[in-house]
């Protein structure tokens, strides 16, 4: 939602109050959008990430931050 109060300009109050969900809806269907060629080609549009030992050491102080 928030995406869309930026792009509009829009508060969250006047996305929540004042404009009609459905309204809101059909304009998130007719947003333009694209594919690019890896999407196309992985195996439902998931990617994976090769995890080596300094990206897993990354991870985990990320992690530490939230405890």
């Amino acid at each position: 939602m928030g995406q869309i109060c930026h792009h509009f300009g829009w508060t969250l109050d006047y996305l929540l109050w004042e404009i009609d969900w459905r309204i809101v809806q059909r304009m998130l269907i007719d947003a333009p959008s694209y594919e690019s060629k890896d999407e196309k080609d992985t195996k439902n549009n998931t990617k994976s990430v090769k995890m080596t030992e300094q990206n897993s050491e990354d991870l985990i102080a990320q992690l530490q931050q939230f405890k």
